[in-house]
């Protein structure tokens, strides 16, 4: 029915039209009603299955088929099935006008490998989505370097292939002559390469992925990634200002991964407080009656019996000799076990992790003690209220035991 309406259309042209013209109008016509059945075909073919892809996706509620409707990928394959067609029939339509048939042929191919090309990029893009959907895992980290790197090496594929189809000549040759211009274009990319390799090895290695806390040694940053790209990482810095930094980087330099700490719930606190040596002394009777009413040091008393004997028989005047003989407490060890026990007891520190609090080598500043634990907060605010909340208490409890700290004030520590 198709190849006899163009048959008589064919035939009526070259009947009535003027001779100069005759086969430019039937060419035109043949043409133009080839692009009105592509244009009719996908339109009704839209018409008809996009609500129902569009009702299936959304009811299956999968983030990729979601991803793949938002990209159009369903809207490009339906174009392409009515360019399908339209070349399946294009025999019949110029079987009069065989002359012009290879360059139809020609034009009808490179549609078609620009509409595959167009099927193969958008699908692209929606993995990309995908990916960004579901950016906690690390397999996805590296999937947007990869995917710039598929688009890249498509287009320089489609480029060729085009230029073949329209050359009459095969890739392969091509690709032959572009092969002295090999050093030259591993030169031009090289970066993309690199960054192509790295993409790779993050997504491999699952050193990254989107929103890890980094710190970069190289370039002395430190914030949240935002976006690993081919050729570039942003991370946001914590003052809220956005930094770029080669994706290689990533695996040329040091860098640290932070995120483990607020993944597995679990910082440390590594901090010091100084001393004054000429705080430190013996505990004598009346600073034992004083500690002694603070619970957490009752169990650690109780060990120390002999020395609280000795020290009470000092203070009764039955022991004929001075404090120093012998085993004796000290404000500063028994304050050292105090903080002991007070972080062993906090609710907010880690028991399966190490806790120590240790003297450092004395300074000109004074002997620090250094506290050393890990907390069961991963998140950076409430680790920092609790590490303030914890040395809040323990510079206060000092004054208890008699301790002073040292402050640097103008002309000196005091």
């Amino acid at each position: 029915m198709l190849k006899e309406y163009i048959n008589s259309t064919d035939r009526y042209i070259r009947a009535h039209f003027p001779l100069e013209i005759r086969e430019v109008s039937v060419l035109v016509y043949k043409v133009l009603s080839l692009i009105v059945l592509f244009l009719l075909l996908a339109f009704v073919l839209k018409k008809v299955f996009i609500p129902i892809i569009k009702w299936l996706v959304f009811k299956s509620n999968k983030p990729f088929y979601v991803a793949c409707y938002n990209r159009h990928v369903f809207r490009s394959f339906l174009n392409f099935i009515p360019l399908l067609f339209c070349y399946w029939i294009i025999e019949d339509v110029f079987y009069r006008s065989k002359r012009f048939l290879p360059y139809i042929d020609a034009i009808f191919n490179w549609l078609i490998t620009s509409v595959i090309a167009l099927i193969l990029y958008r699908l692209i893009k929606a993995v990309e989505d995908y990916a960004d959907s579901i950016h906690l895992n690390y397999n996805a980290t590296g999937v947007k370097a990869v995917a710039q790197s598929l688009r890249i090496v498509g287009i320089v594929a489609y480029i060729i292939i085009s230029l073949s189809i329209f050359l009459h000549v095969s890739p392969g040759s091509i690709f032959a002559g572009l092969g002295a211009m090999t050093a030259v274009m591993l030169l031009i990319f090289r970066d993309t390469i690199l960054g192509f390799i790295s993409g790779i090895h993050v997504a491999t290695s699952r050193l990254f992925k989107v929103g890890d806390w980094i710190n970069v040694t190289k370039y002395k940053l430190e914030g949240n990634v935002v976006e690993i790209n081919l050729l570039t990482t942003k991370i946001k810095n914590f003052d809220n200002t956005i930094s770029t930094i080669p994706t290689y980087d990533l695996i040329s330099s040091e860098v640290r991964n932070a995120q483990i700490l607020i993944d597995n719930n679990s910082r440390r606190i590594k901090r010091s407080i100084f001393f004054s040596i000429k705080s430190f002394k013996f505990i004598d009777l009346h600073l034992y009656e004083r500690l002694q009413r603070i619970d957490i040091l009752k169990e650690y008393f109780a060990t120390k019996t002999s020395e609280i004997h000795r020290l009470e028989n000092i203070a009764n005047e039955l022991a004929d000799e001075y404090l120093i003989n012998g085993k004796q407490l000290t404000n500063i060890g028994t304050f050292r076990m105090y903080v002991y026990h007070y972080l062993k007891n906090h609710p907010q520190i880690d028991e399966s992790q190490p806790i120590m609090v240790r003297q450092l080598e004395i300074s000109p500043n004074g002997m620090p003690l250094e506290i050393y634990c890990f907390t069961k907060l991963g998140i950076w605010s409430d680790f920092e209220n609790l590490q303030s909340d914890i040395f809040d208490h323990i510079l206060v409890a000092s004054r208890e035991f008699e301790l002073d700290i040292v402050q640097t004030i103008a002309g000196g520590a005091s």
